[in-house]
């Protein structure tokens, strides 16, 4: 029941802190800022589980131990004041977002010594934050001991670690500008201070009411022990101290909530003595706490007395209200720890790696900045359960503070580059990153390993026979780390940024801080108005420092100290006098001079005032010695400076210029001269404006006499404006003469260009008349070859020559003569495609090819010649696509595959592709009678055929030479391999490209039709070809329908099983257009019959439904598409 209430009570108790952050982070209520006294308890975040717990243990132990931890933060707020100031200022004038971001940006915005400060922070910081965790699995171990939920501490501790860190991601990690403060979050933790103090003290108040009313005088000095005596300063007792001092600076979360979070100098002024306020009613809390104790609950761990005491004497709401102040104790480190140290992660570990390959390919902010919170929210995840990991691994016996205390030597190590980068310009990245180096390699081995294995011989302290670590290492580590960060320093090279960081951190106090000081001399408002009033007048001093007083709502009196801020004011008005280095001359001599009269700066200026003519006479003749006219106006618009060059180059009259002339009867005079050719006053207005406006300007303008000048102006300090004049009218001249000479070159090169392109123009016609010269003769030579082919087919079906009792003879002779067409035909379409290479006719339109694709067409074109001569012949798919010319490829391999299936006897032709790299080697083998070595370039000549071919065999030798022409247009590489008796294999490497498309199904294959009463249009305007067709199809058993045009192939009677398609029918209309009549008659098998061998007219044919058969039909492969 009593575990059931104290749940009760951590639950309602993080409730309330998550509605008073969600409150402060709404819309309307974060514009208004948090007060002084809530920043003052976010600093209290440095009381943690060691100061609520281990505080009261150590005292119990070691007596007087424990003070120095409050001393520390004391003397770090009030001795150290000044370099707190310096930090704060800098921390706000460079807007970092973390102490990673601080220290990288002082040393020339070291990106390397960013990351290390971040590993030495976390390497630090998980001791403590498993510390806080320890302290919570110690009083949840107290608080449940014998009950059934006894023992599992561990994974309480896991789940509240999660709590905190989605606490954490909440409001710690809500927003990518680490400078964009979180005020909930801030708001939370000064809520958590209150409830820690509140629940310290009343539990001490309880412990101080048991003294009264159960013990005296001797047994309170007794239960006290060591704290009844005067504290020792030992070795120790100073090591503690200084690495308390040192936290309060150095500690992730305190850089966090004092430098990032706050800073305000009116706030840090309330928190110099909130603070440590604080820290001695905490540090009082822990008196009575230790001798009640003792006297009542004596067995009782030291570090558990503060709950213990409480829970000893059956309280049981004190108990629930103390154990909620250790759980604040403990929360509010751990979620401002994890925000700090995410901050410190992302920043400086994992940005810039992301950065460098992908943050700047990215265009979307909103996507930048949610990576840097996801980045961010993980890091604060992964600091949690490493700091469970390492509470798990730790010594579960040892102390509180001794995790604490190796948590603070760790962190003290990044104190000599932090105080560096404010105290000492000569600080350098090396020298940083050299002592933390050092100093944390020293804190691993004499102070990190003796707390992981407390027994082992061989640690560092033991071997010199020191009994406690703790102040060696922390004095050995600081020394050399501080020995380190000097050395190093002092001979490193600095770069001009490192110069640059170092003037702005060391050399600058920042403005929040100065402005609300006096001046340090005591100078007042009366001596700086007397002063100003000298050089400017009494009655334009009382207009300008009126107007400060209103501007800034102060009212002036000539008694009160003047600030820092009327200071600069006053030294404004001088620079229009006197210019911006007298006046800052003339201000700080009167505020150092402690009240020094007026009489006394003008004399100590005028003592000066030689050495100032001297360089104004030196650049008043360097001026009338330049070749530009040179004029200078103040804000007034009056001229406070020229030179001669001006005066001449504008032909202004003698004495005319003199120092106060307005700018503005300069520009009317030459108005009237003809420079302004309409209404003069606008003209002159519109340049007046121009000139107030203080912009840069570089033109050019073109003067009444002819003359060219170029205007470059730019505003100078205090108001004023600068202008050059530059007669540019002979560069003008000569550049109208070459442009002149570049405009008659590039008349005759236009000329040239357009006898070259009359001439390309004539070469292109050439080469198309001989193209479409080519393609007519094709055509008519090849239609007399188709219908020789077409009534030879027929004459073998003819019982005479084919039927049993045939003789061989006649066989023979329709054999011989049907090899002989073929034969011619080769040749000619040999000569054909040759003559088309070398006319330069043929152009590749590269495109991705599937090679299935190509294969299938292949394969319906092949296997019947194969199959007739008893090879076999395969086409293997791969899937694969390449970058090529679809026809010419095709080509390539119809030649390839032709002579394959023409110089193999038996065996078959392999077809087929493999993937190599980048590339896709296309394979085309066989097992005929191979390439001797010695021929292996002859073979590719043209009109070659190997020795030994027989002679039934047809062919021109003209195949190989198309392929090598054709590998060459390409860009194809052509090799091949060759063994006499075994076989020949081509091999064509093409670029490999992925599919954007689904590869094209595999045709199915169809049962093979019989032909008899197949009836079959036929569609030619050569009546001899028609004849042919009738001819052979007949005998084949088919019902041949015969047309020449479309209107006759509308007339003739269906309905057709199939149709063979001229494409060119004379006059009338082309193939296609019968296609497209047949296609919605429901006519499945259509060829289109051309001799036509131009380029794109295969897939014109697919796309329009029908299959191409070139002329002269081979009747194998007619017979196998009307049977398909």
């Amino acid at each position: 029941m009593f575990s059931l209430m104290i749940l009760g009570l951590v639950i309602a108790y993080m409730a309330v802190l998550f509605g008073v952050a969600w409150h402060q982070e709404r819309p309307g209520a974060r514009g208004r800022g948090l007060g002084p006294s809530v920043y003052a308890l976010s600093l209290a975040i440095y009381c943690t589980s060691w100061t609520y717990y281990g505080a009261v243990g150590t005292a119990a132990r070691e007596g007087w131990e424990y003070l120095p931890i409050y001393i520390g933060p004391v003397l770090g707020l009030t001795v150290l004041f000044p370099l707190w100031r310096r930090i704060a200022a800098a921390a706000r004038r460079e807007n970092v977002g973390s102490m990673a971001d601080f220290v990288a940006s002082r040393y020339g915005k070291s990106q390397t010594l960013g990351a290390v400060v971040t590993l030495v922070a976390i390497l630090g910081s998980l001791p403590y934050i498993a510390l806080q965790l320890k302290s919570l699995s110690m009083a949840g171990a107290l608080l449940t001991a014998g009950t059934p939920v006894a023992g599992s501490e561990s994974l309480t501790v896991l789940v509240l670690a999660g709590v905190l860190a989605g606490f954490a991601i909440l409001f710690g990690a809500r927003r990518p500008d680490l400078t964009e403060h979180n005020r909930g979050l801030i708001q939370a933790v000064g809520l958590e201070s209150l409830v820690k103090l509140g629940a310290l003290l009343l539990v001490a108040a309880f412990a101080l009411l048991l003294l009264v009313q159960n013990g005296s005088g001797a047994t309170i000095r007794e239960g006290l022990g060591a704290l009844a005596a005067p504290p020792e300063l030992t070795p120790r007792f100073l090591a503690i101290a200084l690495i308390a001092t040192l936290a309060i600076f150095c500690l992730p979360r305190q850089f966090h909530v004092a430098f990032v979070e706050g800073a305000d100098p009116s706030h840090v002024r309330r928190a110099r003595w909130i603070f440590p306020a604080y820290l001695v009613l905490t540090s009082l809390a822990v008196l009575p706490l230790v001798a009640a104790g003792a006297l009542f609950a004596p067995s009782t761990n030291p570090d558990l007395l503060v709950l213990a005491l409480p829970f000893g004497r059956g309280e049981t709401w004190l108990t629930a209200v103390v154990f909620v102040g250790g759980f604040s104790a403990a929360t509010a480190m751990v979620i401002v720890e994890a925000v700090a140290l995410s901050a410190m992660v992302s920043n400086s570990l994992i940005l810039p790696f992301l950065a460098r390959d992908r943050w700047r390919l990215r265009g979307d902010a909103s996507d930048m900045s949610g990576i840097i919170l996801q980045v961010r929210r993980g890091a604060i995840v992964a600091v949690l359960l490493l700091a469970w990991l390492y509470y798990q691994a730790t010594d579960q016996s040892r102390g509180l503070a001794a995790m604490g205390l190796v948590s603070f030597a760790a962190m003290a190590q990044l104190a000599p580059a932090l105080f560096g980068a404010v105290l000492w310009r000569g600080g350098h990245a090396h020298g940083a990153l050299a002592g933390v180096t050092v100093g944390i390699t020293v804190w691993i081995a004499m102070l990190a390993l003796p707390q992981l294995a407390p027994a082992a011989p061989w640690h560092l302290h033991v071997m010199l026979g020191v009994k406690d670590p703790l102040a060696l290492g922390v004095f050995v580590s600081l020394g050399l780390n501080l020995a380190a960060y000097v050395g190093v320093s002092r001979f490193a090279q600095p770069r001009l940024i490192d110069r640059v960081q170092a003037r702005a951190f060391v050399d600058r106090l920042g403005p929040d801080w100065l402005e609300a000081r006096p001046s340090p001399a005591g100078a007042s408002v009366g001596d700086l108005r007397a002063l100003v009033a000298r050089f400017i007048g009494d009655e334009r001093a009382e207009r300008a420092f009126a107007a400060w007083s209103a501007e800034t709502d102060v009212r002036l009196r000539d008694a009160d100290p003047a600030n820092a801020s009327l200071a600069r004011a006053a030294e404004r008005m001088l620079a229009g006098a006197i210019g911006a280095a007298s006046a800052r001359r003339v201000i700080a001599a009167a505020l150092a001079g402690g009240g020094r009269a007026p009489e006394d700066v003008v004399r100590m200026l005028d003592e000066a005032s030689q050495a100032v003519q001297f360089s104004r006479d030196l650049l008043q003749t360097t001026l009338d010695n330049i070749d530009q006219g040179v004029i200078v106006v103040d804000e007034d618009l009056r001229i406070t400076a020229w030179n001669r060059r001006y005066v001449s180059m504008f032909d202004l009259p003698a004495g005319f210029v003199h120092v106060g002339l307005p700018i503005a009867s300069i520009y009317r005079l030459n108005a009237e001269r003809g420079e302004s050719p309409n209404d003069i006053d606008t003209w002159v207005e519109r340049r007046l404006e121009a000139l107030s406006r203080r912009i840069p300007h570089d033109h050019e303008r073109l003067q009444p006499d002819g003359r060219v000048l170029r205007s470059s102006g730019a505003p100078i300090p205090g108001g004023g404006y600068v202008t050059s004049y530059t007669d540019i009218t002979a560069l003008r001249r000569a550049a109208s003469q070459l442009e002149e000479a570049n405009e008659r070159l590039e008349a005759r090169v236009a000329d040239r260009t357009a006898r070259l392109e009359e001439a390309r123009r004539a070469a292109e016609e050439a080469t198309a008349s001989k193209t479409r010269f080519l393609a007519a003769a094709s055509h008519d030579l090849l239609q007399p070859l188709h219908a020789a082919r077409l009534f030879i087919a027929a004459l073998k079906e003819e019982p005479a020559v084919s039927g049993p009792e045939a003789g061989p003879a006649g066989r023979t002779l329709a054999l011989n003569a049907d090899r002989a067409i073929d034969s011619a035909h080769r040749l000619l379409t040999a000569l054909l495609n040759l003559s088309k290479l070398e006319a330069g006719g043929v152009k590749a339109a590269v495109t991705q090819v599937s090679l299935d694709g190509l294969f299938d067409e292949l394969e319906r074109e092949y296997l019947p010649v194969a199959e007739a001569k008893g090879l076999r012949l395969t086409l293997v798919r791969s899937g694969l696509w390449v970058q090529s010319d679809r026809d010419l490829l095709r080509s390539m391999l119809q030649n390839l595959i032709a002579n394959a299936i023409r110089y193999t006897d038996t065996g078959r032709v392999l077809v087929g592709a493999r993937r190599k790299g980048e590339t896709v080697q296309i394979l085309v083998c066989d097992t005929g009678r191979g390439i001797p070595d010695a021929d292996r370039e002859t073979v590719f000549g043209e009109f070659v055929r190997l020795p030994g071919a027989p002679v039934d065999e047809p062919g021109a030798g003209l195949g190989l030479a198309i392929v090598r022409r054709l590998s060459s247009l390409l860009d194809h590489p052509l090799t091949l391999t060759s063994r006499v008796g075994a076989g020949t294999a081509f091999r064509i490497t093409a670029p490999r490209r992925h599919a954007d498309r689904p590869p094209e199904p595999a045709p199915l294959k169809e049962a093979r039709l019989p032909l008899s009463g197949l009836r079959v249009l036929c569609v030619d305007n050569e009546p001899v070809i028609l004849d042919a067709l009738t001819a052979l199809l007949t005998r084949w058993g088919a019902r041949p329908v015969t047309a020449s045009s479309l209107e006759a192939a509308k007339a003739a009677t269906g309905p057709f099983d199939a149709a063979l398609i001229d494409l060119h029918l004379g006059e009338g209309p082309e193939g296609f257009a019968v296609i497209d009549w047949l296609r919605p008659l429901g006519v499945r098998r259509i060829a289109l019959v051309t001799a036509d061998t131009r380029d794109g007219l295969n897939d014109q044919a697919t796309a329009a439904g029908a299959v191409l058969l070139p002329k002269p039909i081979k009747p194998a492969a007619l017979k196998a598409f009307l049977s398909s």
